[in-house]
């Protein structure tokens, strides 16, 4: 199964790069708003994507996911620590499905749909980590915009991250020239 082994890693990656942007930070920057350019802080981020990886963990018995109904924990949008530690479990969690079958199907519950969505473990274990790395995106800027300086490549997509190893040329002109 390395193919699993591959998207399992993926995702930890992905919570651990988050973990290393939270120890950037001092408790006040994890909770200060951004308003008017953004409307959240970067807790309300980091919790909006835990959160979706807790209903992952709690719902993966069932195979049944619906990410509309989260838990929506305040605590880990305020408190930086038990953040953290919540991105310590759910690596362990993580790291213990290694067995686990990835291609088996599942089904997925959307207030957008009109039923279930048929899905695999797979699949949204995708999801989730594009989901993270879109959230990132957003964190990183609020990072930088406190002087905090994370990973060049904080929120940057896998391809994007491939691409760029691969392109030597430097985008100028106009921006709708550039290819992202």
């Amino acid at each position: 199964m390395p193919q699993n082994n591959n998207l399992l890693q993926t995702n930890i990656d992905a919570l651990e790069e988050g973990a290393g942007l939270l120890a950037l930070l001092e408790p006040d920057q994890y909770t200060q708003g951004y308003k008017p350019v953004f409307h959240s802080t970067i807790g309300a981020h980091f919790r909006h994507v835990l959160e979706h990886y807790r209903c992952f963990i709690k719902q993966l018995g069932v195979r049944r996911f619906c990410y509309d109904s989260r838990e929506r924990d305040q605590l880990l949008e305020c408190d930086v620590e038990y953040a953290k530690q919540t991105i310590v479990t759910l690596v362990e969690s993580l790291q213990a499905l290694e067995s686990q079958n990835l291609d088996l199907e599942c089904e997925l519950q959307d207030q957008q749909a009109n039923g279930p969505v048929a899905s695999t473990l797979f699949r949204e274990l995708l999801f989730l980590q594009s989901h993270a790395m879109h959230h990132y995106a957003i964190i990183g800027a609020m990072t930088r915009r406190l002087g905090a300086q994370p990973a060049e490549d904080f929120g940057v997509a896998i391809a994007t991250r491939e691409h760029q190893k691969n392109t030597t040329e430097p985008c100028v002109g106009e921006p709708s020239t550039c290819a992202q």
